[in-house]
């Protein structure tokens, strides 16, 4: 048994993905998933296994179960969630969903305080959260994460704002002549932050229910999509 709460992170929102462990405020170690034909559901838990033996931890010892909801990969979040489901059940520990951007939003330079993180929406456009930093250090969303243009996101970007996030693969050349970009390892989520953010989640009391917890989608994937065209035509 381990004296301080042990809070494992899973992050399952892009093709690369990560685990991480924590021990109280202590990191345990970070493993990458093997981003190879997006093996997420392959790698994933065989992951988990050698990090919980590396640290001389079990299943059990588990206090909380943090995951990435998204927004992100449709397939890649379902994997995780569900994964992180099935290992609080087994645990008999508490789930805590975060906020996939908050956690890049963490990973930003101390020198950061607003930050516009973007994911790829398809069809042309930008899922976008605006983040900032509190007095206190911690990062909070300011409103909803929207579904924009990315067209009409470039063009309303200004010299004093900074951009990061995996949406910015097809878009970080003409951000980077309007504001300022980030470096690329600042635009993925990493199991670490999301670990972190789970655990100050769960000292705030901010549990999620273990049977009704989904992804974190702000459209439906494009087969949901085709089949309900079918289905009205």
């Amino acid at each position: 048994m381990h004296e301080q709460p042990l809070t494992i992170g899973i992050e399952t929102s892009g093709w690369s993905g990560s685990v991480a462990l924590l021990s109280g405020a202590q990191s345990l170690g970070q493993r990458a998933l093997d981003p190879t034909g997006r093996r997420h559901a392959r790698t994933l838990v065989p992951e988990i296994q050698s990090l919980l033996e590396q640290a001389g931890c079990t299943p059990s010892d588990l206090d909380v179960v943090a995951v990435s909801i998204g927004p992100g990969s449709f397939t890649g979040l379902r994997v995780g969630v569900v994964c992180a489901k099935t290992l609080a059940w087994a645990a008999n520990a508490s789930v805590v969903a975060v906020d996939t951007y908050l956690a890049i939003a963490t990973q930003c330079p101390a020198d950061v305080d607003l930050v516009e993180v973007v994911g790829d929406g398809q069809r042309g456009d930008l899922y976008v959260g605006r983040y900032r930093r509190s007095d206190a250090g911690s990062w909070n969303r300011q409103g909803d994460i929207e579904i924009r243009p990315a067209d009409e996101w470039l063009s309303q970007l200004t010299p004093d704002a900074v951009v990061a996030g995996p949406g910015l693969d097809r878009h970080a050349a003409e951000a980077a002549r309007r504001s300022r970009v980030l470096p690329q390892d600042f635009w993925t989520p990493r199991a670490g932050s999301v670990d972190r953010l789970g655990r100050q989640q769960a000292i705030g009391g901010e549990l999620d229910d273990l049977w009704t917890l989904e992804p974190f989608y702000l459209r439906r994937s494009s087969a949901e999509e085709k089949v309900e065209s079918v289905q009205q035509a």
